[in-house]
């Protein structure tokens, strides 16, 4: 005895240490692309623009005032209150760090030069001699009197010498961009870019650090009629991340309400319901654990695997309470009585989910591993503990008469009703099919995004009033150095200057006049260093000129950076705030890969063709909406392949327990006339197919066929008896798929709008599956033996 309760604290022992090692890694992935194939040239472009140009420590802070001058004052008393907290912001601007001091963009102009062709380099050096110097600063002199741009006469009043003009249009110094990443254009509405003091150690992180901005942006601007919004990466894995966990919670406890409900319901004993419950949780926490030992981090599929998780392991739980009532021998004859019907359903579902971490999409991948984990863990717990705890309480307690619910089952009536029933269901679903026809695909990307979300309420907004882009295509090119994304970058200019001409783009801009030119750099440098010597000269001749002192500061800092440039290896990089902030949507460097980004704007209709010619090793041209037709094509037909083969493991281990043609074929008609009665419900409610809620025909062949095999079994060891096996297991089915129904319905509340249509999709599946299994499964398998007898 003393053994025996050693071996059983080392047990608890082993499995604490094991629960709080695998809960403390916990996290949480809100990027969607985690859950696609990165073999997809969209998934696999987009995930390098998030990677490198999203800005994960940026939050994003915007301001609507009913002034220009109350949104300025914000802007600047937000900033100011973020800059003094040292603690949690590294960085905070407010305006274009060049709009201060001109003189801070001296460095990106004067890496500009640098790059250009050698030619155009040395006219403007020529412009500076001393006989062409006069004649060029008259030239600027003319401009600045005849130009209406404002963005042309603020540059040309501190640059006399028109440097910037062998430069030409970059993408950055045209029209409005500058002003549009800070304002919109009546003023009213202005945005300020906080980055956070330290990098985010996880989602938790991520939540606390916004919350404090949150609290520090409200106390720095208290004016009520001042509107306050937060986008950006970390106000995203704030938002996201938070919903997540609360879908997991608050789905995984509903599940738990609703199977507590029913079973009190059907049993009214509160022991058995308080064990049952407690066995459900420790399931959960047992395979949640597993989660966190062996899965890096959870996406917003895997979330749902809480509620999922639930709704199976019940069944277990039901189907041993249920043998138990009439059970009064040992607790190994009990569980010997139940590891068949358990082991071939559990079998059958944890394989089914195993199996697909053999697709190419990580996001089934991490379901099915968290699934099948957790039927097996469910299986193991109810025959080790729940039956054993089940058969002591009916050994204590009194005889009861059945309950009402029992008495039902025990009624060939109601199985009467419920198959005309069912029959009528199954026609008006299947007529609802044939004149509606099948669900539409929706793969859009509003389908990947939360229902509610604040973080993309006030990227909305800010498309509105500011560059709406989500009609553009980037332009993502990756390279191992700077010379490799510099060739491909030409060939991507190329390729989009022929579909301009065909019509296909209405407008692009590439990285590459701010990529560095390494050659142009060597060979034009030394036609430009020995300018700093020139400066009193070249001061002198501007002033004589009519302008003033200050007029000089940014063409002086550029000759003299071309000077502290002569001796540096190429190719060379601007490296001041100014130049940071400005190519940190342009360039990135990163171990050894370099990436350009560029903007395409696409004539609408033509994204396709554009794609395909432009789309090269290296150079991708990506978007959500782009992402979407991809995934029309891509996935349905990945799905098919995955359906394929999970519907032959299924068969193969119907085979095996039945070794029976008729079974197996009754198993395929049911399971066919269960999806065909899906699709009409779909139709009939105005459901549509998407990434997320095809996984649910996954998950049927992996849950709703428990109900089948159950049948079939129990027909099988009733010799052909059709009643009696509905009394032994109609009871047990129903439970089992209200449970799971319960289990998926919980989902349909999540604030994900994808995983919220696969909670709908499995619960709307499971109780069309049950109803057939139930009702018409028995009667089909009577009708076909009877005609067997017949003709014998």
């Amino acid at each position: 005895m003393e053994r025996t309760r050693l071996r059983w604290i080392g047990i608890v022992v082993a499995l604490l240490a094991f629960t709080g090692a695998g809960l403390s890694h916990i996290s949480f992935n809100v990027d969607i692309l985690k859950l696609l194939p990165t073999r997809l040239p969209q998934v696999k472009g987009l995930s390098l623009f998030l990677k490198h140009f999203a800005q994960p420590n940026e939050l994003i802070v915007t301001i609507e005032a009913p002034t220009p001058e109350a949104a300025e004052a914000a802007a600047d008393a937000l900033a100011d209150a973020f800059t003094k907290r040292t603690d949690l912001v590294q960085r905070a601007v407010s305006h274009a760090p060049w709009e201060k001091n001109p003189a801070d963009l001296s460095e990106l102009l004067a890496f500009l030069v640098i790059n250009q062709p050698p030619e155009k380099v040395r006219a403007l050096a020529a412009s500076l001699s001393p006989e062409r110097a006069d004649a060029t600063l008259q030239a600027s002199l003319e401009k600045l009197g005849e130009s209406l741009s404002p963005q042309e006469i603020a540059l040309l009043s501190y640059d006399p010498y028109n440097l910037a003009g062998v430069v030409g249009d970059t993408g950055f110094f045209s029209s409005g961009v500058d002003q549009s990443e800070f304002s919109s254009a009546d003023g009213t509405y202005r945005v300020v870019y906080a980055v956070s003091a330290h990098d985010f150690r996880n989602y938790k992180a991520a939540i606390a650090w916004v919350k404090q901005m949150t609290q520090l942006t409200h106390s720095a601007v208290p004016d009520p009629s001042i509107h306050l919004g937060f986008t950006g990466e970390p106000a995203f894995m704030a938002d996201i991340s938070g919903s997540m966990e609360w879908d997991m919670a608050s789905s995984g406890f509903a599940t738990l309400v609703v199977i507590a409900s029913i079973f009190w319901l059907c049993y009214r004993r509160a022991r058995p319901l308080m064990d049952l419950q407690a066995m459900l949780v420790l399931i959960f926490t047992l395979t949640l654990a597993a989660a966190g030992l062996f899965l890096s981090q959870l996406t917003v599929i895997g979330v749902g695997c809480a509620a999922i998780m639930i709704g199976l392991s019940v069944d277990y739980g039901y189907f041993v309470y249920q043998r138990s009532l009439h059970h009064r021998g040992t607790v190994a004859e009990l569980q010997r009585q139940c590891v068949q019907n358990i082991v071939w359903t559990s079998g059958t579902t944890a394989a089914v989910f195993f199996a697909l971490n053999f697709s190419s999409l990580p996001g089934l991948s991490q379901l099915g591993t968290l699934v099948g984990i957790g039927v097996v863990i469910g299986a193991i717990v109810m025959l080790t503990v729940y039956a054993r705890l089940t058969l002591r309480f009916h050994r204590r307690e009194e005889a009861r008469p059945p309950s009402v619910v029992e008495r039902l089952f025990a009624t060939p009536g109601f199985w009467r009703k419920g198959a005309i029933a069912t029959v009528a269901l199954v026609v008006g679903l299947l007529v609802s099919l044939v004149v509606n026809g099948l669900p539409p695909p929706d793969f859009s990307a509003r389908t990947l995004r939360p229902r509610n979300s604040e973080a993309y309420t006030a990227l909305d907004r800010l498309y509105a009033r500011l560059t709406d882009d989500r009609d553009m295509l980037s332009l993502v090119v990756a390279g191992k150095d700077e010379a490799q994304v510099l060739k491909r970058l030409r060939n991507a200019e190329a390729s989009l200057s022929a579909a301009e001409a065909r019509g296909e783009v209405k407008s692009f801009h590439t990285a590459l006049p701010l990529w560095p030119a390494a050659n142009n750099q060597r060979t034009n440098l030394p036609l430009l260093a020995p300018l700093a010597g020139e400066v009193a000269r070249l001061h002198e001749r501007a002033v004589a000129a009519g302008f003033k002192d200050e007029a000089l500061v940014l063409d002086e800092a550029i000759f003299r950076q071309w000077a502290a440039w002569a001796d540096s290896p190429t190719p060379i990089w601007p490296n001041n705030d100014t130049s940071r902030w400005i190519f940190r949507h342009v360039a990135s460097r990163e171990g050894d890969q370099s990436l350009a980004l560029g903007m395409v704007t696409p004539v609408p209709g033509h994204e396709d063709a554009l794609t395909a010619a432009v789309q090269k090793d290296g150079i991708w041209l990506v978007s959500w909406n782009q992402l979407g037709r991809e995934l029309r094509h891509v996935i349905p037909r990945e799905f098919g392949h995955v359906i394929i083969a999970l519907s032959a493991i299924v068969i193969l281990l119907l085979v095996i327990a039945f070794r029976s043609a008729r079974a197996v074929g009754l198993f395929i008609v049911t399971t066919a006339l269960v999806l065909a009665c899906l699709a009409g419900a779909m139709s009939l409610l105005g459901m549509s197919w998407n990434f997320f809620n095809l996984a649910a025909l996954l998950l049927l062949l992996g849950t709703g066929t428990d109900y089948s095999i159950l049948l079939l079994l129990a027909l099988k060891r009733n010799g052909g008896d059709v009643p009696a096996a509905q009394r032994e297991l109609g009871l047990v089915i129903c439970l089992c798929a209200f449970s799971a129904s319960a289990g998926f319905g919980t989902i349909s509340w999540a604030n994900h709008v994808g995983l919220a249509s696969l909670g709908q999709t499995c619960a709307l599946g499971l109780v069309i599956d049950a109803l057939i299994s139930l009702f018409l499964l028995p009667r089909a398998w009577a009708f076909l033996h009877r005609s067997r007898q017949l003709r014998q």
